[in-house]
């Protein structure tokens, strides 16, 4: 019977589990709109499966239960949604004290709880189910934290090593084309013929010529007169 009780929470714990996370989805799915058509899918996958990894590696590292993960992983999904609920709203305020209340509430009040089991409760299984779901509490903000700076690391990688992908093909294509050819020398330039305006002239002088106009005439014979007579006019 104890068997089965515990089977039966498990399948509760993963019911709630598998609704949060796939809540999840959907809504980071919406914001991916303007995105490529292959990013609007991978976002929110790497997005709840990063959450998912992380909540594994946490609940391994302390021995925890199936249960006591996939709880974590519910809260995880649980508090990201909140805030995307709170910022939908447009309540700013809200947002501004998110992180201290998440904070609050998944890892000030269940290590005050965890405090308390350890001081009160007697060393037994029930002792340390009470801590570990504490624990599971407390790992589930630390697990947003996580995946919130992994992503924008992943992103950081990303960006950089497509940077670099793209930078080798670009040096494979002109390694393969050949180095370009030697441009064409450009022609040389012929002078322009000179125009009629700007030939040199030469004077009438320096070519020999003398005007019309200035050659001299000669100078009249003067009239003989008989000698001793004057020449009567009629």
């Amino acid at each position: 019977m104890r068997l089965f009780r515990f089977s039966m929470g498990t399948i509760m714990m993963f019911v709630l589990m598998s609704a949060s996370a796939m809540a999840l989805f959907v809504k980071v799915y919406e914001y991916t709109n303007p995105l490529p058509m292959g990013w609007k899918v991978d976002v929110p996958v790497l997005f709840v499966v990063a959450i998912g990894l992380t909540s594994m590696a946490l609940g391994f590292w302390k021995d925890h239960s199936a249960s006591q993960v996939m709880m974590q992983i519910a809260i995880a999904c649980v508090g990201c949604l909140t805030l995307i609920w709170v910022a939908e709203s447009e309540y700013e305020r809200a947002v501004r004290y998110w992180c201290q209340s998440a904070f609050a509430v998944s890892v000030t009040l269940p290590m005050l709880a965890r405090r308390l089991v350890k001081s009160r409760m007697e060393r037994g299984p029930r002792r340390d189910w009470w801590k570990k779901s504490c624990e599971a509490v407390f790992f589930a903000f630390l697990t947003m934290i996580l995946v919130s700076a992994g992503a924008m690391y992943q992103g950081a990688v990303y960006f950089l090593t497509m940077e670099m992908i793209r930078s080798s093909r670009v040096a494979a294509a002109k390694t393969a084309v050949g180095p370009a050819p030697a441009a064409p020398s450009a022609p040389a330039k012929v002078a322009a013929p000179a125009k009629l305006d700007d030939l040199p002239t030469l004077d009438d002088d320096e070519l020999g010529l003398v005007p019309e106009a200035s050659q001299a005439k000669p100078a009249p014979a003067p009239e003989k007169k008989a000698a001793g007579k004057e020449v009567a006019k009629p």
